[in-house]
C-alpha cells in the first residue's frame, strides 16, 4: 500500500488546540437588530399561514364528499322508509 503513515485525519479531530480566539473578531460580534427579528417573525408566520391554507384546501374537498355522501345516505334511507310505510 502507501509508505505515508496515517495520522488519523479530520476523523481523530478531538486531539486539536483550537487556540486562542481571534482578538480581531470578537469586535465583531454584535446583537441582531429589531428589524432582522421583525423579518424572520415575518417569515416563519408567513410559511405557517401557507401551510395551514395548504393544509385547509387539501381537506376540504374531503369534507364536502364526506358531508355529499351523507345527505345522499340520508335521502335514500327516507325514501326506503316512505315505500316501506306505504305498501
Amino acid at each position: 500500500m502507501s509508505e505515508i503513515p496515517y495520522d488519523g485525519g479530520p476523523e481523530d479531530a478531538s486531539g486539536i488546540d483550537p487556540g486562542e480566539p481571534v482578538k480581531e473578531l470578537a469586535g465583531f460580534e454584535y446583537d441582531p437588530s429589531d428589524v432582522f427579528w421583525n423579518v424572520v417573525r415575518r417569515k416563519i408566520q408567513r410559511r405557517s399561514t401557507v401551510s395551514q391554507v395548504a393544509s385547509f384546501s387539501w381537506n376540504i374537498p374531503k369534507l364536502i364528499l364526506a358531508e355529499a355522501w351523507s345527505a345522499l345516505i340520508h335521502i335514500i334511507g327516507s325514501q326506503s322508509g316512505k315505500k316501506e310505510k306505504g305498501l
